[in-house]
């Protein structure tokens, strides 16, 4: 009787530990990306809330998103960000071929990752000026 009880327990740990594979829930949900313009000092915002003014690192969503440019004189310009699957967005598909609960990873931002960490812009004047 003592080696299935300790059969169940040894078994309910690896189901434990396989199922926590995913990390996607516990993954920052958000990477920095910096970003430059010439000339300097225009404003960025990402997904239209303002976040500083160049040269800066603004936090994006692990799930991508957009990035505009604006100063005075020059056409504003918007970069798209894109995400690929990251480390722990694989670390979820593997733990759930073994077990299900790990999938849910997949719908969280932390299983992405940003395609790209720096963002340079040459600003172009605008028509008339």
């Amino acid at each position: 009787m003592k080696k299935s009880k300790a059969a169940n327990l040894v078994m309910a740990s690896l189901v434990l530990v396989l199922s926590t594979n995913g990390c996607s829930f516990f993954a920052p949900k958000t990477e920095n990306v910096a970003v430059n313009t010439v000339p300097a000092s225009a404003e960025v915002y990402v997904n239209n809330d303002f976040k500083g003014t160049t040269p800066c690192s603004v936090p994006v969503s692990c799930k991508g998103g957009e990035i505009m440019v604006k100063k005075a004189g020059y056409d504003t310009q918007l970069h798209r960000v894109g995400r690929h699957l990251g480390t722990c967005g694989v670390m979820d598909i593997v733990g759930t071929v073994i077990f299900l609960v790990p999938a849910i990873g997949l719908f969280s931002a932390g299983a992405y990752t940003l395609d790209e960490h720096t963002i340079n812009v040459n600003m172009t004047k605008q028509s008339g000026n």
